[in-house]
């Protein structure tokens, strides 16, 4: 009674429920008038809550999803009143801070309703779970006797834990019986909602329903259950949290048994392979036991290898065939829903095989509302199995299902990327037939905007896509429907390569062999993991004769790995981010680069003897080095960002005149550039004798020699980021007899224009 399971996977394990218990997430839901039900802005957060409004609580409904702790908050309800009522352990923190209000109820009686099936009266299931074990003879009679003394005499707590596991023997209750002279007595009843929309649960009779979301902090849960499952300290919730994102297991952290699952799937590594899906196989086989616990075994080497390590499938796989079935329909038909109705799921399972589902937990129910239409909302337990179940069908089908596929819009390839890294796990050859359906120019197009965006990050419209906020997290958050086109660019390009990322993981973790994954664009900045940095490294060397983008803002790369993909993709390389050596220069000669971006110093000669050669060459940016000499650029240049630069004044003029001899617009942009030796005389009259209308140069954190620069000159349109930097330039505008156009940013609230 006092213990709770830490162990999906082997269900003797348990531990003291005070070592592991977490204050659930709690949630009221308001019954209409119609009878349709709401949930309220409301979070329950104490027990006054449970048995207190506007009318006398007698009977409170909790409804919640398998595993996501309603036995749990019961058992811990009652050890509440223990404490409170008759020993009182300060050790013992109580789930919510007013369990005093525990203390109204003189009795406390708790009920199994799964160990109370066929019973139809709550004084019978109390006398066969609680006072038959404790007494025998003559004293089970008079104890029975002084029951109903209590029940009716008393204030009385009754705990009913399982509705959804319970039926009375005629089948013509839907809840136990109290006797109505019970009068002093509250129930609190757990279920899974799907069991709330049982027409005959008269609104009247529920004077309470709340609903079980989850737990109040997943962290502190995850923690204690690993410290329960090991037998020494060595193993780190860090180690954890690396383990769950390297394998991309988040998805699954959403309910406390799950979060259970995992932990105890990874404390026993050597026994599964922890790609994902080997472990929806475990979920659903370890579900399909709650329904029947009939044992059967798949042969190694069958079509779907991570079934093999399965128990409980086997000798129900027509039902779990069913099951990927309509989860295939509801994906991808053009009624693609997470919820439907039962007229819908009959179409694939039988009345039977539908109550199996329910009780499993692999499909979950709610009521809506009384209409029909709207009344009862099916949906599988979690998204994702939804989508691991039609990747299945998919892959187990004899048919082609992908012949007469085409996708909504060209986005469809984000919405369904958890079924492609699905497949990708089942069987690669399908997984690159749905692949090649989904990505089509227009999305490569996209993604080839959104890295030239990524790129030239100082642009305007990037304002409020920052990179310092540019994670996963807020990426996937993102609506894309609601992004300006830029915005939308750069998250498909993070989203869509984050998706290959998983592709691979998955693919190499369940050990398929033909991968063929193609990708022509690479990202490797400091938000990967080192794992995801060693997968698109793998993808990369695949792929090295066809690369597009390549961005290099970490060392994964040696000089020679390198030197192969510029020359191996010399015909299709746009963009490219890296560090330099002479080799490198060498090899950079005649490509068909657009976008360049050095980090680190520079060989001023050897830069200016191979930009010359870079006709298609529009961007260019070097980041970290000192910039003394002249720099020849090729005529094509529209865009030019000097990076924490130290520059002398002399490159800078020079700089400046030879962008007044193209022939075209050019932004100028220099961020966080230092000018040194300004007062020298070399090419200032050069400077100040040219026309620089075409030149569009914005600065933010410079420094006072640069401003000195730039004194007398003919700059036409200047922008400026900080308020140093409108301070600085202060100094000088009196001397710039030819500006019109000045643009404040940074702080500003607005752009101005004077």
């Amino acid at each position: 009674m006092s213990t709770v399971s830490v162990s999906p996977l082997w269900m003797g394990l348990d531990k003291p429920i005070f070592d592991i218990f977490v204050q659930p997430k709690l949630s009221l839901y308001n019954i209409e008038k119609d009878g349709s039900r709401t949930k309220a802005d409301k979070a329950i957060n104490k027990y006054m809550d449970f048995f207190y409004s506007d009318i006398k609580v007698k009977r409170v409904f909790v409804q919640g999803d398998p595993g996501i702790g309603k036995s749990t908050f019961l058992t811990k309800l009652v050890l509440d009143w223990c404490n409170v009522v008759y020993v009182h352990n300060p050790d013992n923190k109580a789930t919510f801070t007013d369990a005093k209000t525990l203390k109204d109820f003189q009795f406390l009686f708790h009920i199994s309703l799964r160990d109370a099936m066929g019973q139809r009266e709550v004084t019978e299931m109390i006398k066969a779970q609680i006072i038959d074990n404790m007494y025998t003879g003559a004293k089970q009679t008079k104890v029975f006797e002084l029951l109903q003394q209590i029940l009716e005499r008393e204030t009385c707590l009754i705990t009913m834990d399982g509705l959804n596991e319970w039926a009375d023997h005629l089948n013509q209750l839907v809840i136990p019986r109290i006797a109505s002279s019970h009068t002093n007595c509250v129930s609190i009843i757990t279920t899974r909602p799907w069991r709330m929309a049982d027409e005959r649960i008269k609104c009247s009779e529920i004077d309470r329903l709340l609903e079980i979301e989850g737990i109040t902090d997943s962290e502190q849960l995850i923690k204690q259950t690993i410290l329960s499952l090991q037998t020494g300290n060595n193993r780190t919730f860090t180690d954890f949290m690396t383990f769950v994102n390297e394998r991309h297991f988040m998805h699954f952290l959403t309910s406390p048994w799950l979060q259970a699952l995992i932990a105890n799937v990874w404390m026993s590594k050597t026994d599964v392979r922890g790609s994902l899906c080997e472990m929806n196989c475990v979920l659903l086989d370890l579900l399909f036991k709650k329904a029947d616990a009939t044992e059967g075994s798949f042969k190694h080497g069958c079509s779907i290898e991570c079934l093999s390590s399965t128990r409980y499938i086997k000798k129900q796989l027509n039902i779990f065939n069913a099951l990927a079935n309509a989860a295939f329909q509801f994906t991808f038909s053009s009624n693609k829903s997470l919820t439907f109705s039962e007229q819908e799921l009959r179409k694939y399972l039988s009345k039977t095989h539908l109550q199996f589902c329910l009780k499993a937990g692999v499909l979950t129910a709610r009521f809506i509302s009384i209409n029909v239409a709207q009344g009862l909302q099916f949906s599988f337990t979690h998204e994702t199995v939804q989508e691991f179940l039609a990747a299945f069908h998919i892959a187990n089908s004899k048919h082609d299902l992908l012949a007469n596929f085409k996708p909504e819009h060209k986005y469809s390839v984000l919405e369904m990327s958890q079924t492609v890294i699905y497949l990708y796990g089942l069987h690669c050859e399908t997984g690159n037939k749905l692949l090649n359906r989904l990505v089509d120019g227009d999305f490569l197009s996209d993604i080839s905007n959104g890295l030239s965006l990524y790129i030239k990050h100082y642009q305007e419209n990037l304002s409020a896509f920052q990179r310092d906020k540019y994670t996963k997290e807020t990426v996937l958050k993102s609506n894309l429907n609601e992004m300006n086109c830029d915005a939308r660019c750069l998250a498909i390009s993070v989203l869509f390569q984050q998706m290959v990322i998983a592709v691979l993981n998955e693919a190499n973790t369940s050990g398929q062999k033909e991968i063929s994954l193609k990708c022509m664009d690479f990202t490797f900045n400091e938000y990967l993991l080192d794992s995801d940095s060693k997968a698109l490294k793998q993808l990369l060397i695949f792929n090295k004769s066809n690369v597009r983008s390549l961005i290099l803002e970490s060392n994964v790369l040696d000089e020679s790995e390198l030197l192969s993909v510029l020359q191996q993709s010399k015909h299709s390389l746009e963009r490219l981010k890296t560090t330099v050596t002479p080799e490198i220069y060498k090899a950079l000669h005649n490509l068909i680069i657009q976008q360049l971006h050095f980090i680190g110093q520079i060989e001023e000669s050897s830069l200016s003897n191979v930009l010359p050669s870079l006709s298609n060459l529009i961007y260019l940016c070097i980041e970290d080095s000192n910039l003394l000499e002249r720099t020849f650029l090729p005529g094509t240049i529209q865009d030019i960002y000097l990076l924490k630069c130290t520059c002398s004044a002399v490159f800078l003029r020079r700089l400046l005149v030879y962008l007044v001899s193209v022939q075209h617009g050019v932004k100028l942009y220099l961020e966080a550039v230092t000018v040194t030796d300004p007062n020298t005389q070399i090419f200032l009259s050069e400077l100040l004798l040219s026309d620089m209308t075409n030149i569009e140069l914005s600065i933010e954190h410079g420094n006072h020699a640069l401003y000195d620069t730039l004194r007398c000159t003919s700059i036409r349109e200047l922008s400026l980021h900080t308020p140093d930097d409108v301070s600085l330039a202060s100094k000088i505008m009196y001397t710039l007899k030819k500006l019109r156009k000045l643009s404040l940013w940074g702080t500003y609230s607005e752009r101005c224009t004077l």
